[in-house]
């Protein structure tokens, strides 16, 4: 949407969104041009759109995270690419095109655009009611540098951000819309510039106030946010509900070696506490294959991640991404495995080095995680003590109002203005939705989804419209691990046996397994 509103209007768009939508025939014969943005989770969809545009005598552009940092593997699927940040490359790619010079296969450059001079987003190119959260864009970039992460390196150390004027007028775009409900600030870390968000965040709860709050927010930070309570506090007064915390692991010899530093002081446990105690619910990111992990891991995960009461947790293993300090240090080790997905067919959600623990320990013990923690009464029973850590909502009233107003972030969100929208719940339409949701799903799910709701009726009913939000993603989670995760990593526990392994022994560790070719 943000590249659109880049584009000069004599150029007409057309987005499709392939998690909402099929890329139908018709509107790949509509365009002159397809342009694809994608993330590495998305690459095999990508390179099977972009191979059927092109064969339908298509041009097609590639850009976005993807792309931009593996771009030798997508260069034999597109005709150009527009890589780093598009404030740059995209009016360049523009530019030789509508002068029609000679356009060149690759735009790509190491600045730093100033967004601030970002344009608003083309929220009328996307169907709103499609999504549970629209996402915006505060800052860019991340102080810290965490061994494994892309962030710094992408976007750089000092964290660029909008205006607050800018993001109010975002705000307003949205809200003209008609759309109600949650809004995802999808910024990697929004405090990376705690000197701007401070300004920002009271600006922001004016405009909520004057608008009758007609949004509920979440984004990612770090975990040191729980140590400064005065942004705390501008946080849940600006209507944060949520916050998307890379934890990694328990293991604090483990974060050291990762350079998560910010983790490391203190509990976690309690650090988590603290926000919660504020009025955040924490959601998680959790990575297994650090070199400071034993065989214990697995379990300490599940214990970490059941104590500290954080419902969503993402569980994935340590990988080695392009230009990061992990990648570099795999290389000097000679660790690095040449690619997963060519050598073995697993794709790219596996460690792609020699992890000090067996990639088939690493891939059972990360399906005991996942298989433990999105168990329905296992779900249910962290969101409900994530809610009763939360502060009490002080008077009758004030509690009364929370109980009756529903917080449209996921189960009965959408938008106002369109018929054919899903329009914005009573909470009699939204108790009937709940109602045949819970009749849909299997008798283990609605057995303990009954159960949790009973128990927030007792302990915590003023944030009951909030959590009945975490129903839906809470039947994702456990359908999804079932029935796709559990039974692909089953598979490849099948074909292990028909992998070939090198067992390279690393200086100073014990053995570890190479997956090479079969």
């Amino acid at each position: 949407m943000t590249i659109a509103a880049m584009t000069p209007p004599e150029y007409e768009v057309r987005i499709v969104d392939m998690n909402c939508e099929p890329l139908e025939d018709k509107q790949i014969h509509w365009a002159d041009m397809v342009f694809f943005s994608a993330m590495m989770m998305q690459q095999r969809t990508l390179f099977v759109a972009a191979d059927r545009c092109r064969a339908a005598g298509k041009q097609v552009v590639f850009g976005g995270p993807y792309p931009t940092s593996f771009p030798e593997e997508c260069r034999v699927h597109c005709d150009f690419m527009v890589l780093n940040e598009g404030e740059i490359t995209w009016p360049a790619f523009l530019a030789d095109l509508s002068a029609g010079a000679k356009t060149k296969p690759v735009y790509e450059t190491e600045a730093k655009p100033d967004i601030t001079k970002t344009p608003c987003p083309r929220f009328d190119l996307v169907n709103l009611a499609n999504y549970a959260m629209i996402s915006l864009q505060y800052s860019r970039g991340c102080p810290f540098q965490c061994e494994f992460c892309d962030i710094h390196v992408l976007y750089g150390r000092i964290p660029r951000t909008k205006t607050a004027e800018q993001m109010l007028a975002e705000l307003d775009a949205l809200y003209r819309t008609g759309y109600r409900g949650g809004v995802f600030v999808v910024d990697d870390n929004f405090i990376g510039n705690r000197r701007e968000v401070v300004k920002f965040l009271p600006e922001l709860e004016r405009w909520n106030r004057e608008h009758g709050n007609p949004f509920q927010y979440g984004t990612e930070a770090t975990l040191n946010l729980a140590e400064d309570k005065r942004l705390l506090r501008q946080l849940t007064a600006s209507g944060f509900l949520w916050v998307f915390i890379g934890i990694e692991t328990p293991e604090k010899e483990a974060l050291k070696e990762t350079h998560k530093h910010q983790n490391v002081n203190g509990s976690l446990v309690d650090r988590v506490r603290e926000l919660q105690s504020a009025g955040l619910l924490v959601f998680g990111g959790f990575i297994v294959g650090f070199d400071n992990e034993e065989e214990d891991i697995f379990d300490r995960q599940i214990t970490f991640i059941t104590q500290s009461a954080i419902p969503n947790a993402m569980v994935g293993q340590l990988g080695a991404l392009p230009k990061t300090p992990l990648l570099a240090r795999m290389e000097r080790e000679g660790r690095l495995i040449r690619s997963l997905t060519d050598e073995t067919g697993l794709g790219p959600f596996f460690s792609n080095f020699r992890t000090k623990l067996p990639f088939e320990t690493l891939l059972r013990g990360q399906m005991r995680i996942l298989q433990t923690i999105y168990e329905p009464r296992a779900y249910f029973e962290r969101l409900l003590d994530a809610y009763r850590r939360m502060p009490r909502q002080r008077g009758f009233l004030k509690r009364a109002k929370r109980v009756l107003s529903p917080s449209r972030m996921l189960l009965g969100g959408g938008t106002q203005s369109s018929v054919k929208a899903l329009p914005q719940l009573t909470n009699r339409a939204r108790f009937v939705a709940l109602l045949r949701m819970l009749r849909a799903v299997e008798p283990v799910f609605r057995r303990e989804a009954l159960r949790f709701i009973g128990k927030m009726l007792r302990s915590r009913p003023e944030y009951l419209q909030q959590s009945l939000d975490y129903l839906v993603p809470g039947y994702h989670y456990f359908r999804f691990t079932r029935d796709s995760v559990l039974p692909e990593y089953a598979d490849i526990l099948s074909r292990l046996p028909t992998i070939k392994v090198d067992l390279a022994p690393i200086p100073n560790s014990p053995q570890l397994v190479r997956i090479t070719t079969a």
